[in-house]
């Protein structure tokens, strides 16, 4: 059986105290408590799992000269999440004109099969991921903290520097043209083609 401390070593509340306290500990810690799963958020974020690898490693020396600002509103690993994200944005905006970060057979990596995986390979998995690849990364990025991480228009406008309303707009122009995208073959699915 675990003691106290050891139970402790990856708590929330424990990692959130030692973030706030600055401790040099601090970062190690969320390092092995969080950094799968930092892997996985910057998976989803970034096109390559290179690029993800590198976006965590950037969030957590970000993460670590502004340990002392963070005040413990949210979740610490929604923190850690949203640097993660900010940090595959600022590398996609930096290779915007690498045209290989622009090909459409490109494979998002996985460390484990999820749902999303699953579906990816059948039929209808393939067109929504070609569909996505398509969109231009700050449509993707929108798309994705919207629907994966379940920000509210607000929290996405202030992340990506837009209005609130701008990014409604852009969220119903996405799921437009996912769901022609997508309608040949839900009709087949449905066997409505």
């Amino acid at each position: 059986m675990l003691s106290g401390v050891e139970n402790d070593y990856c708590s929330p509340g424990v990692l959130m105290r030692m973030v706030q306290g600055g401790s040099p500990e601090a970062l190690d810690r969320i390092t092995r408590c969080y950094g799968e799963r930092l892997l996985r958020a910057g998976g989803r974020y970034c096109r390559t799992r290179a690029e993800a690898e590198d976006a965590v490693q950037d969030a957590m020396v970000i993460a670590a000269e502004r340990m002392g600002d963070f005040r413990g509103d949210g979740s610490l690993e929604g923190w850690l999440v949203r640097i993660v994200a900010s940090a595959c944005r600022r590398m996609s905006r930096g290779g915007k004109n690498d045209f290989g970060r622009h090909d459409a057979e490109a494979v998002l990596p996985s460390d484990a099969p999820s749902p999303y995986d699953l579906t990816c390979r059948g039929e209808l998995g393939q067109v929504l991921q070609a569909a996505l690849l398509e969109l231009e990364p700050l449509d993707r990025m929108t798309l994705l903290l919207a629907e994966v991480e379940g920000w509210t228009a607000p929290e996405i406008a202030a992340e990506l520097g837009l209005t609130a309303g701008a990014v409604r707009t852009r969220l119903t122009r996405i799921r437009r043209r996912l769901r022609a995208a997508l309608e040949p073959v839900l009709g087949e699915v449905h066997g409505d083609a």
